[in-house]
C-alpha cells in the first residue's frame, strides 16, 4: 500500500523554480511537458510535479490561505519507509523555502498537515526525530 504526502505551492511558480531547487539537491527527475517526476534518494520514494494551467484552492483539510495553487507535487512511498522518506521531502522543501519565496503547504494526503510555508517562513508543524 503507498502513502501520499502532498505538497501545493503557490500560483506564480514554475517548473523552472523547482528544477533548479532538484539540481542544488543532486536529484535526477524527468520532465514530460507540464509533469516532473523522479525519485528521493535512499527512500524509495517517487515524486511527481503538476503544473496547473488555472489555479486550483488549497486542498489541505483545515486549512484558509488567500492564495491558490499553481504547482501540486505527490510524494509516494510505502508507510515502512515513511520516516526515512520524510527526512527526504522535508530536506527538499527546506532548501526549496531558502531559494524561493513561494507559500505552500505538505499535507499527509491532504488530511493533516506537516508543513506550512507563509510570510513568516516555515513551519514544520510535525516535527522528525
Amino acid at each position: 500500500m503507498s502513502l501520499v504526502m502532498v505538497l501545493e505551492i503557490e500560483s506564480g511558480v514554475t517548473l523552472d523554480d523547482v528544477a533548479f531547487t532538484l539540481r542544488s539537491l543532486g536529484l535526477p527527475s524527468d520532465v514530460d511537458q507540464n509533469i516532473w517526476a523522479g525519485l528521493l534518494p535512499g527512500c524509495r520514494c517517487a515524486f511527481g510535479f503538476k503544473q496547473h494551467a488555472v489555479p486550483l484552492a488549497l486542498g489541505a483539510r483545515g486549512m484558509q490561505v488567500e492564495w491558490s495553487v499553481g504547482l501540486t507535487v505527490t510524494f509516494h512511498f510505502r508507510a515502512a519507509h515513511m520516516l526515512r522518506s520524510l527526512h527526504e521531502i522535508y530536506r527538499l522543501i527546506e532548501v526549496f523555502s531558502k531559494q524561493h519565496r513561494y507559500r505552500f503547504v505538505l499535507s499527509f494526503q491532504y488530511e493533516r498537515v506537516y508543513a506550512v510555508r507563509d510570510e513568516s517562513g516555515l513551519d514544520l508543524v510535525w516535527k522528525i526525530s
